[in-house]
């Protein structure tokens, strides 16, 4: 217990002068994030709160003698994500690099013995690395909904998932330290961004976490649960853009996280707590489920889905609605 404090303590204390010394350098080159029509933020802030979490990660990860397959691929997606933060990469290119990283991670996983699933899901675990990564990505538009749900992500996962009994149990103790360092200067409001090298790292570490930790397909749908806001807001937004023939390429701001922080004026605070709860609550509720089997399991994921996309059309439409009567 005393080593796990201080893994730790040790990505926090990596956290905090990243934090500080490296939005001073962004903002001094001129690097800002520069609020736009489809932005949620009101004035330019710098970014690169995430160099923190992926040095505090790596180090640690080396320190404790973790597979290079799993924190080299992951190392130089963040590099590639922080060149983005700071000159645009086109996305095709960041795609690729995203499928390489997580075909050497994968691949290096199954090589050595670290998963337990058949070589055959390869070609799926891919696609679910990728994908959470991207969600994670495009869900991190507030303050403070990024760093509060991946606490509890990967919280979930040591408590529920059994990381803990794991090599990626220090690593991850370590980025949750790094992030309890980044969410001072992320929350209430925010005077620091993690940037695309802190959620695209986070999405992809939580993802290949969970392909790792997983041996059964209830398992897969537990660990994937844990992630479940994002899940959710990311699928019915995209099922919502399809309806009304929009481009799921193009800039957009219809996320319920940014309907209810800018078209309702709740604080971002509030809205990223919001989610940070039901995240925990649909934690609690799937793992006892899931002692009841697969189907069981799916049918209350398909409930929690159904609700959810519930919300996210009455609270819209009431909204407006109520815009047109003004």
């Amino acid at each position: 217990m005393t080593a796990a404090a201080l893994y730790f303590l040790a990505g926090v204390l990596l956290s905090i002068p990243c934090c500080i010394l490296v939005p001073r350098y962004l903002t001094r080159a001129g690097y800002l994030d520069l609020p736009g029509e489809r932005s949620s933020h009101a004035r330019p802030t710098p970014k690169g709160g995430g160099v923190g979490m992926v040095l505090a990660f790596v180090w640690i990860a080396i320190a404790t003698g973790l597979s290079p397959f799993l924190w080299i691929p992951l190392l130089a997606l963040a590099i590639l994500s922080f060149a983005n933060d700071l000159r645009h990469i086109s996305a095709g290119l960041r795609l690729v690099a995203q499928f390489v990283a997580a075909l050497l991670a994968l691949g290096g996983a199954l090589g050595w013995g670290l998963a337990s699933w058949p070589v055959f899901l390869l070609f799926p675990a891919l696609f679910f690395v990728v994908a959470t990564t991207n969600c994670f990505n495009f869900m991190d538009g507030i303050n403070g909904i990024a760093g509060i749900t991946a606490v509890v992500a990967f919280a979930c996962l040591l408590f529920f998932g059994g990381a803990a009994d794991t090599p990626l149990f220090y690593p991850i103790l370590a980025v949750m330290g790094a992030l309890v360092g980044f969410l001072p200067l992320n929350l209430p409001r925010a005077r620091l961004f993690m940037g695309d090298v802190g959620s695209i790292f986070l999405g992809f570490l939580f993802a290949l976490s969970v392909c790792l930790l997983v041996g059964t397909w209830t398992e897969f749908l537990i660990f994937a649960s844990f992630l479940f806001p994002f899940y959710a807001d990311e699928a019915v937004t995209a099922i919502e853009r399809l309806w009304r023939g929009e481009s799921l390429l193009a800039p957009h701001r219809r996320h319920l996280y940014q309907f209810l922080a800018n078209e309702l004026g709740i604080p971002h605070w509030k809205v990223s707590a919001a989610y940070g709860v039901i995240q925990i609550l649909v934690a609690v509720l799937v793992v006892i489920v899931g002692k009841h089997g697969f189907w069981s399991l799916l049918g209350i994921d398909v409930a929690l889905l159904s609700i959810w996309a519930t919300a996210h059309y009455f609270l819209k439409r009431k909204f407006y609605f109520n815009q047109k009567d003004t």
